[in-house]
This record gives C-alpha cells, sequence and structure tokens, in this order.
C-alpha cells in the first residue's frame, strides 16, 4: 500500500511538472506580439523593452545605440514596402496601426515569428517579420538584426 501511494505520488508530481513547463505555440507568440502592439500603440516605449531578448537588448539597446529606445524599437519595425523599392524605418507616432497577419513557432527548428502588418498614418502599408528566440531561462523574446 505504502509504494503504490509513493508511487501515484510521483505520478501526481510528474503531472503537474509537465502541466506548468511553458508550451510554445503559435498562440504564445500571437499573445506576446498583440502584447507589444499594444505597449507601443499607448505610447509606453520603455515598457516595449520587456518584449525583447534581453541578450538582444544588452547588444544592440544598451550598447551599440547606447540605449536610444525610440531609434532602437524603429529599426526593429524597420521594412520594406512595394517589393523591393522603398525601405521604411518608421517614426514611431506616425504608426496608425499594427496588426498580427501570421504565426509560427517550431522551437525544434528555432523557427519562431510573427509577420505584423503596419499602416503609417500617411497611408503607406507594409509588413515585418519580427522575430523572436527562447533564451537559456525559457523566455521567448523578440530579436533583430545586429550591427
Amino acid at each position: 500500500m505504502r509504494k503504490l501511494s509513493v508511487c501515484l505520488m510521483a505520478l501526481m508530481l510528474m503531472a503537474t511538472v509537465s502541466a506548468n513547463a511553458q508550451e510554445y505555440t503559435k498562440k504564445t507568440v500571437k499573445n506576446i506580439t498583440e502584447s507589444f502592439i499594444s505597449t507601443l500603440m499607448r505610447g509606453d516605449l520603455e515598457d516595449t523593452l520587456e518584449f525583447f531578448d534581453s541578450n538582444y537588448k544588452e547588444e544592440q539597446h544598451d550598447n551599440f545605440l547606447e540605449g536610444r529606445t525610440e531609434q532602437f524599437v524603429a529599426e526593429f519595425l524597420a521594412g520594406e514596402y512595394k517589393k523591393g523599392y522603398n525601405f521604411i524605418t518608421p517614426k514611431l507616432d506616425r504608426i496608425k496601426s499594427m496588426k498580427v497577419k501570421k504565426t509560427y513557432c517550431d522551437p525544434e527548428k528555432n523557427e519562431i515569428y510573427a509577420d505584423v502588418q503596419i499602416l503609417m498614418d500617411y497611408g503607406v502599408k507594409y509588413t515585418v517579420r519580427l522575430e523572436l528566440r527562447i533564451n537559456e531561462s525559457g523566455e521567448m523574446g523578440f530579436i533583430g538584426a545586429v550591427g
């Protein structure tokens, strides 16, 4: 009887640990991206930094850009419109709307992203791919170009 109760407790513990383990899905990517968009559209620029991978933020924002948050976020959202003809680094206060169009999540292949459509207040519309990665702590955060 004692062995049975020990086995049952062990099974319950394994089930609890498994249930608490982070599961990364397209929905997770969409929720993170929509929270980032909401934070940005509210004008909470400093708070958007919490959505970035900590190593990427340190390397790009803190070191390379010397803490220039507006430039960091604008360059992260830079993209191409009219298929190769024009490139835009948006002025953040001119973004009219942002919408998640597609998400993809395959941690095994290290492919995690959200395609986001950005509409500027002067009519330009373009889509950017916002990539994410999972760090050693199991946290998911945005990453971008380095340098």
